[in-house]
């Protein structure tokens, strides 16, 4: 059966190839004179997802309040049907379903003035040696790639192709870095995924790479309201599952200190996390419509990496999400983190398991001012990071 998939993915992938050549020269000449909308955001994600939410339908929203006219299309709208499809062993329906939508859509985003690709354009796949960004690029004039995360160092690229059929594919080991010339502007969550795109692309300009946080849009949204004293400490985290193997690097730390301490540790994220523990432990399946309310029961914020090129090239969103609800946090010291936080003013920066604990230690034991620390997180958040806050200079780079 599994061979019958890959003639399908084999077949499919050369179609799609050979239309990625010839639409452009049917149709490019004919877009001239289209009455065009002003934006289109690629988004490769489902719709009940944070980056869906964030990095594009908020500032779809923010930017239709201003008197642009947006879409955004994905490959996929429905959560449950995405997760079905793309936790299957073999993903060629997902690639075969992506790559026939992608070019329906590369072909209608010839009606906008920009276009927004969210990532990859091709999620998952690297097949066809980025044919699609060719034919995009071909058709339009004014392409914008917005990422969040080191996408290439999560493929772990640059990578040699060995395999016959990956090579028969056209599978490019350095797909995502690669693509960055098939996009004439850029919108980065952080100045280390702009420095990275500068040094992988020197023909690349600063003033063509727009550095825009994570938003979150809290406003309506109280600030959570710490006692003078907590007597029963409650840790947090939020997260997709596949990262849970950070909290299994922590946990050893908490049994060690809750022999000392009395204090449950809070998770939301996908699958339930179900480690071995000596202390209280609480789940909450992640759902947009209850992550703030699911935030709200986190007294401090927890946000543990690994010092690797991956977790570098993160966004710090955990932390804004907190942060934003007035919830003191703590985070290892890597790239964005440290912008985010004033060590020791609105939250805390630890580079060592030995600065973990002595930090939690001070806040077991109420050494920190809760109240006034977690105002301070918030004002931060609000001034900085927030969808008001960055508004200005997204609509002035995408309109221009």
């Amino acid at each position: 059966m599994k061979i019958l998939y890959n003639i399908f993915l084999f077949v499919t992938l050369y179609w799609c190839l050979l239309l990625s050549k010839l639409i452009p020269l049917i149709i490019k000449k004919k877009s001239k004179n289209i009455q065009k909308k002003d934006v289109l955001f690629l988004e490769c994600l489902p719709v009940e997802n944070a980056g869906y939410n964030y990095r594009s339908k908020n500032w779809a929203k923010k930017l239709e309040d201003l008197g642009l006219i947006c879409e955004i299309k994905t490959i996929i709208e429905d959560r449950k049907k995405f997760d079905k499809i793309v936790q299957k062993s073999n993903l060629t329906h997902f690639f075969v379903l992506s790559m026939r939508r992608r070019l329906k859509q590369c072909v209608y985003a010839r009606n906008f003035k920009t276009v927004v690709v969210r990532r990859e354009l091709l999620l998952f796949n690297d097949y066809g040696d980025l044919f699609m960004e060719k034919m995009l690029y071909k058709l339009h004039d004014n392409i914008i790639l917005d990422f969040d995360d080191d996408i290439s160092a999560a493929k772990k690229q640059p990578r040699k192709i060995k395999n016959f059929y990956g090579r028969l594919m056209q599978e490019n080991g350095n797909k995502f870095s690669a693509s960055f010339s098939y996009y004439h502007r850029f919108i980065t969550a952080s100045d280390y995924l702009k420095n990275k795109i500068i040094v992988e692309n020197s023909y690349v300009s600063p003033e063509k790479i727009l550095v825009v946080p994570t938003c979150v849009d809290y406003n309506k949204h109280k600030a959570k309201e710490y006692p003078d004293k907590l007597d029963s400490m409650c840790f947090g985290w939020i997260g997709g599952d596949h990262n849970y193997f950070l909290l299994d690097l922590f946990i050893p730390l908490l049994n060690k200190l809750s022999k000392n301490y009395k204090f449950s540790l809070l998770v939301i994220g996908g699958q339930k996390y179900e480690p071995d523990v000596d202390f209280n432990i609480e789940f909450i399946p992640w759902s947009l419509t209850t992550e703030v309310e699911s935030l709200y029961k986190i007294d401090i914020g927890l946000m543990p990496l690994e010092d690797d090129l991956v977790n570098r090239g993160k966004s710090g969103f955990k932390l804004i999400q907190y942060m934003g609800l007035g919830i003191v946090s703590i985070a290892n010291g890597l790239t964005i983190n440290n912008e985010i936080v004033d060590n020791g003013v609105n939250s805390f920066i630890v580079n060592s398991f030995e600065e973990w604990e002595i930090v939690l230690t001070e806040i077991l034991e109420n050494k920190v001012d809760f109240k006034k620390m977690g105002e301070l997180a918030r004002q931060k958040i609000v001034e900085n990071y927030t969808f008001n806050s960055n508004s200005k200079k997204y609509f002035d780079f995408i309109n221009n």
